[in-house]
């Protein structure tokens, strides 16, 4: 009788890898939709093609996959930091405002992972990554004299609340790219530069970025 031939571990491997990452993929999208709680298993599986009874070889619950979806988008979010990664030993201002504006462009340039970070604000709370490398780059403008603030884990949550805002903004279409600089500037201003620093820091930051991306 001839010997039927099993898929190679490797095989299977790879077929449950995109079968998780299409299911991370369409939840994203439907999350970004109509938010976590508007979404079902079913919806997902059937816009990821796959079987529901799958689904639980995956995740364990809808939240798992809300969790796995939070941590595609973060990582979305920290490559488009990372790429930014020659400011790194730079001003610490240019650091943030490099930053920020790397990651309002990313979250632009990928609707789906705006809405999602719009609609799910709270998924930045298990940011380790986002914070650390915010924690990292505001701590060191403090150790240098550049930044004057007190904590610094308020002025991360009021940038992420003002962050996210600014996308909510720019995705509805009430404000546009012009908002950019002003945006930066009342950051830098906030962390302790004088104003016309800080503005002539956010101008320069937009148009490094607008030359990286022509």
């Amino acid at each position: 009788m001839p010997r039927v031939s099993q898929p190679s571990a490797s095989r299977a491997t790879r077929r449950r890898a995109r079968t998780r990452a299409a299911l991370i993929e369409a939840a994203r999208e439907i999350f970004a939709e109509r938010g976590v709680e508007g979404a079902t298993i079913q919806e997902i599986t059937d816009a990821a093609d796959v079987a529901k009874g799958s689904f639980y070889n995956h995740f364990d619950s809808r939240a798992d996959l809300q969790r796995a979806v939070a941590e595609a988008v973060l990582e979305e979010l920290g490559a488009a930091l990372d790429r930014d990664v020659e400011h790194r030993e730079s001003d610490p201002a240019r650091v943030i405002a490099a930053s920020l504006l790397s990651t309002l462009h990313t979250c632009l340039e990928d609707p789906a992972l705006g809405r999602f970070i719009v609609r799910n604000g709270d998924v930045m709370e298990i940011g380790a990554a986002i914070g650390a490398r915010g924690r990292r780059d505001l701590t060191r403008g403090v150790e240098v004299g550049r930044f004057h603030f007190g904590d610094v884990d308020t002025v991360l949550i009021v940038l992420a609340g003002a962050g996210q805002a600014l996308l909510r903004a720019r995705l509805r279409g009430e404000v546009d790219s012009r908002a950019e600089p002003h945006f930066l500037a009342l950051v830098l201003r906030m962390l302790g530069l004088a104003a016309d620093e800080a503005q002539a820091i956010a101008a320069e930051t937009v148009a490094t970025l607008e030359r990286r991306d022509r």
